[in-house]
């Protein structure tokens, strides 16, 4: 689910129609006073006035998030790795620096594997509810990939040392569930990741719901250090670090990202037309601290 790095997504317009049932209350604080901020592609995107948390109303089904991650398309999931590893050596490093003996690790979300290549010498696991990226992952690391929603991955009681949610955690439908699962899984003391986008960047409050993120159903909820802190501190976590880290990205697929999936658009065109040419590979370091990546511990019990 790599889309804030790779691109991947599916397109997406105006005319899609999310469900009928909806959030009454917020789905981290359980606050019920929801102030409404936009409708995108068909779906209601409002912010909790107690937590600040920001959140589509619509609640999804299992079914259409299926529908959706199936259609995906994975042709940047191998051209941009290189771009990729960078920001997964530093996550490394970051990890070893907690875990230098290393051990278990799950990553959730795992799309084509590329994490997993980059944690050599770990025993290494990961969940992807593509199809198409959980094939490719599978080629790479065999029957320790699932295929499916993280909610279907079979519970193994304090097992992992380390479990990573990037770019995954706000595609979620419950996160606090899977927080609570997150915990059961790891082993006392355990180390949880998660890398999502800021919404309380600067780049986000001057975009509003331009902002490139801001793309229901893909992704349901919109987290800052605040609303991830106190997520994790309702689940048994203790965050211990948070970053803005810089990531490499080729131009090309800055303006393919800027498209938010619709191949009408103007930036996938440029997309389009850069494939290929010198200027579309050519590499930029991006840090408009629209990335936060936060680390957590499991609290003793």
């Amino acid at each position: 689910m790599l889309d804030t790095v790779t691109g991947a997504q599916t397109e997406t317009g105006s005319s899609s129609v999310g469900p009928a049932r909806m959030h009454g209350a917020c789905p981290i604080c359980a606050g019920a006073a929801l102030k409404h901020l936009w409708q995108v592609n068909g779906y209601s995107i409002a912010r909790c006035q107690n937590c600040s948390l920001v959140f589509v109303e619509n609640i999804v089904t299992p079914e259409e998030l299926n529908a959706h991650y199936s259609a995906w398309d994975t042709s940047y999931a191998d051209d941009n790795t290189d771009c990729l590893t960078y920001y997964y050596e530093i996550l490394r490093g970051l990890i070893e620096s907690r875990y230098p003996q290393r051990g278990k690790i799950l990553d959730v979300g795992c799309s084509a594997g590329q994490f997993l290549e980059v944690m050599k010498g770990w025993d290494c696991h990961g969940n992807e509810i593509s199809p198409p990226f959980a094939t490719i992952a599978q080629q790479r690391f065999g029957d320790s990939i699932v295929t499916g929603l993280f909610e279907d991955y079979p519970l193994q009681e304090e097992y992992f040392d380390v479990i990573t949610l990037q770019d995954v955690f706000d595609h979620l439908r419950d996160p606090i569930a899977v927080l609570n699962k997150c915990n059961s899984m790891l082993k006392p003391g355990g180390l949880i990741v998660i890398k999502v986008h800021n919404i309380s960047c600067l780049y986000a409050k001057v975009m509003g719901s331009g902002f490139y993120a801001v793309m229901p159903p893909t992704h349901l909820f919109y987290y800052d250090k605040g609303t991830l802190e106190l997520a994790l501190g309702k689940t048994g976590f203790q965050m211990v670090d948070s970053r803005f880290i810089a990531h490499l990205l080729r131009l090309r697929i800055i303006f393919y990202r800027l498209a938010s999936g619709s191949r009408q658009s103007l930036f996938f065109r440029i997309s389009r037309w850069l494939e290929g040419r010198w200027l579309g590979e050519a590499k930029i370091k991006k840090n408009l601290h629209d990335i936060i990546t936060v680390m957590a511990v499991k609290n003793p019990a």
